[in-house]
């Protein structure tokens, strides 16, 4: 196999300055092998080619001279005679192979976990062999995993790299295509003067603090939202979901995101913010610009974990947020910490189903079934505040929304570029909010034009309930009023101790909890409302109509022009805090860790170096084994 290693090429792989030559590029045959009289344009096209040879062939060497004109290796594994000399030449300005004494009589077939000379620049370049270039791998999918790319380089070399040197590589194609991580700080003032000038109403607050360099401050935090976001979320749920995220490149730190959802059941991100964790401070920095700028509205339902740092800065005043607000718990994190504090699954399915009962007595069902069998459990729920964590007690606040699934949603989607220079991630916001406007506006534009009155969601909501009516038995009460009691005919399902249900028109209440809940009518409000030949429409929700929808994206985002057009940035220098630059040892993190709240199966044990179950690495059959 002949690769043609143009100097453009060379650029790419080892992110190198372009340099001109005067002579034609020739194709070098670095696959095939190592010969005599073979030329490079540089010494590091010159070790390339012999690195890539030695780990093809599994085999190694040590440097006996390295400098700049020569470079002299020898096989390390005696007896084996071999010996290589690569020299510069000023006649041609080329590198060359100009010797190679003997051939390798050491044999190591057979994969290994890692090569000493598998260093991150000889993987970049590897990498770019294996997949025609690591770089537009990555232009064209920012998911491309670390996982990825070892099983690319084990396919290819026969080895299996470190997750070290991977990552490394990837970093290295990501700093080729969007620059270095402490340039992307510098820049980062210039872009967000740009998103000021072009996408007005962009709300923006940098923090950052002094250095002891004249005319240098350290990043800190930076919260951002768009107008077209700010204003689409005045026609969606008034809920807010939030949560955090980790980045994953060089420098540390946590991506916020609040989060909200429309009438068609859509997620839609409306706040955004960098910080160094989820600190007391931090929360306070992000919900009180939320609560400021992006969701001033009364009677927002906020949904988050029960971390005491989300705790503080909404039950703080001058946040704003204890006013006309509320705040409500995630059920998967009240799992969680029922699962730390007694350890018995079959209780905790029992607790989660006391959040999700949409009526008092549903709820007393399952705290019955607790207090038969532990009454310490029994304590441990009693102990928490209702409206907190229950929908039975919540009043409708939380529109049926048990779970800070949207912004568990988001966190995934936004994984890929969580690794990317800071720069470079606000602006990948900002791209995929106006592609996603774009989308869902003429989705929502075509419904809206159609004449449909209700998204798909509501509608299919709606038909199951209109389905299930038929089968109730309703009497009425209450002429004036509208009273009704409804009876179900089929039989009630665990944890529907009551077949009759009261249901109140005027105070748009039924036991069932439901029609509280979701803002919808259930089946008992639809029967009811037949029974009196009244029209079921009026008690839907006006978020839940097409023409709502349609006014979340119906605005324009505007177009952020050339680089060449931004303004220019006057102040001082942001810089990276140099105590958030990740350490070099361990295993970078690129997923959320795994906690009592996942339901996993156990996974089958397989072996670290080939992955096939059945063996552990240590008695892998494709191990490496002594050379002879």
């Amino acid at each position: 196999m002949y690769l043609l290693w143009s100097i453009t090429m060379v650029n790419v792989l080892i992110d190198q300055p372009s340099r001109v030559y005067l002579h034609e590029n020739v194709p070098l045959p670095v696959n095939a092998g190592i010969t005599k009289g073979m030329t490079f344009y540089t010494k590091k096209e010159c070790l390339a080619a012999i690195k890539s040879w030695h780990v093809k062939q599994s085999r190694d060497y040590h440097i006996e001279k390295s400098d700049t004109t020569r470079f002299v290796i020898k096989c390390d594994k005696p007896p084996c005679q071999f010996a290589l000399r690569a020299a510069y030449s000023k006649k041609t300005e080329l590198w060359g192979i100009a010797t190679i004494s003997n051939s390798h009589t050491c044999v190591s077939v057979g994969m290994s976990q890692d090569h000493r000379r598998l260093d991150t620049a000889m993987l970049c370049c590897m990498a770019a062999m294996v997949c025609d270039n690591i770089v537009p791998l990555l232009k064209n999918n920012l998911g491309v995993t670390v996982k990825f790319i070892i099983d690319h380089i084990r396919a290819k070399f026969n080895y299996t790299i470190s997750y070290r040197k991977a990552w490394s590589a990837k970093n290295k194609a990501i700093e080729h295509i969007y620059g270095s991580w402490v340039q992307s700080y510098r820049d980062l003032p210039r872009w967000l003067m740009a998103m000021e000038k072009w996408v007005s109403g962009t709300v923006i607050r940098l923090e950052t603090s002094p250095t002891a360099i004249h005319g240098e401050v350290h990043f800190e935090r930076l919260f951002w939202a768009f107008k077209p976001c700010i204003e689409g979320f005045a026609h969606c749920k008034p809920i807010v979901q939030v949560d955090g995220t980790f980045l994953t490149g060089k420098y540390k730190g946590t991506l916020l995101l609040a989060v909200a959802q429309d009438g068609n059941a859509h997620i839609f991100p409306v706040a955004y913010a960098i910080v160094e964790g989820e600190t007391k401070d931090a929360w306070i920095f992000f919900l009180k610009h939320l609560r400021e700028n992006v969701t001033p509205q009364e009677n927002i339902c906020l949904i988050s974990d029960r971390h005491a740092s989300i705790k503080s800065a909404f039950e703080n005043p001058s946040n704003g947020w204890n006013h006309s607000s509320s705040h409500v718990y995630c059920i998967r994190h009240i799992a969680q910490n029922f699962m730390r504090a007694i350890k018995n699954r079959k209780l905790r399915k029992y607790a989660v189903n006391m959040g999700y009962a949409p009526s008092e007595p549903t709820f007393m069902y399952w705290r019955h079934k607790i207090a038969k069998k532990s009454p310490t459990a029994l304590a441990w729920v009693d102990d928490l505040p209702k409206p907190k964590w229950t929908q039975a007690y919540d009043g409708g606040i939380r529109w049926g929304h048990m779970t800070s699934n949207l912004a568990e949603a988001m966190n995934s989607v936004f994984k890929d570029i969580r690794g990317l220079p800071i720069t470079a991630l606000v602006q990948a916001t900002y791209y995929r909010m106006a592609k996603l406007f774009v989308t869902r506006g003429k989705q929502s534009a075509a419904v809206f034009a159609s004449g449909q009155q209700y998204t798909e969601a509501c509608q299919e909501r709606i038909s199951e309930a209109v389905h299930k009516s038929n089968s109730h038995v309703v009497n009425q009460f209450d002429r004036q009023n509208y009273t009704f009691i409804v009876e179900e005919t089929e039989d009630p399902h665990e944890g529907r101790p009551m077949d009759i249900f009261k249901v109140e028109l005027k105070e748009k209440m039924c036991d069932c909890g439901k029609f509280q809940a979701l803002h919808l009518p259930c089946s008992h409000v639809i029967a009811a409302c037949s029974h009196a030949i009244l029209s079921y429409e009026p008690f839907i929700d006006d978020v839940y109509k097409a023409a709502t929808v349609f006014a979340v994206y119906d605005r324009p985002f505007p177009a952020v022009r050339n680089q060449g057009l931004w303004p220019d940035y006057l102040g001082d220098v942001v810089c990276p805090r140099l105590d958030m630059k990740r350490t070099k040892r361990g295993r970078p993190k690129n997923s959320r860790i795994r906690t009592e709240m996942d339901e996993f199966e156990k996974r089958e044990n397989r072996c670290g170096l080939c992955r096939v179950p059945g063996h552990k690495c240590h008695e892998c059959p494709n191990a490496a084994g002594p050379s002879n």
